[in-house]
């Protein structure tokens, strides 16, 4: 069954793919939020793989830390739906952004969710925000053992910085 999902994906898009301009874009981010009251920091490490101008499979490695929080080390794949308003050289512009993923993570922080937000570009700077809802499949404590709730929404502030190749 596994197979046939994973192969269903791969020709999915890889025809997707050859009906469009296909490019890679790369880019390190960092954010910050708050989770039952404890603040924490998350910087990620993307890879963004447009099969179309509409369309960004998104996997970025990622590490979550805070003073109260246990250090969470993973990979976030999103399948995002785009919509983009840029000048013709993709220096100026805004786009916004919304789908489903898949987080693989330490300290049982495996999770589905949702993501949805809007990026600014100027150059080779993007300043944007949105919110992740997550729903983790285990049971999760912090660093004093305390219970994490199953159900989680994150806002985020994203400053980050690429290119593409």
């Amino acid at each position: 069954m596994k197979n046939s999902i994973l192969l269903f994906v791969v020709c999915f898009f890889v025809s997707i793919s050859s009906f469009a301009q296909s490019r890679f874009t790369y880019d390190l981010s960092g954010s910050s939020g708050t989770r039952d009251g404890e603040t924490y920091s998350e910087i990620h490490l993307g890879l963004n793989y447009y099969a179309t101008n509409w369309l960004n499979w998104r996997n970025s490695l990622f590490t979550q830390f805070g003073t109260e929080i246990k250090t969470v080390y993973g990979l976030d794949s999103a399948a995002l739906f785009n919509y983009d308003l840029y000048t013709q050289n993709r220096a100026f512009g805004v786009e916004f952004f919304a789908g489903p993923g898949l987080r693989v993570a330490t300290e049982k922080s495996n999770a589905v969710f949702g993501k949805a937000g809007i990026t600014f570009g100027l150059g080779g700077l993007r300043i944007g925000g949105g919110v992740q809802a997550f729903h983790y499949l285990e049971d999760r404590t912090d660093k004093n053992d305390f219970v994490l709730g199953k159900d989680e929404v994150q806002y985020f502030i994203t400053l980050s910085g690429g290119g593409s190749f």
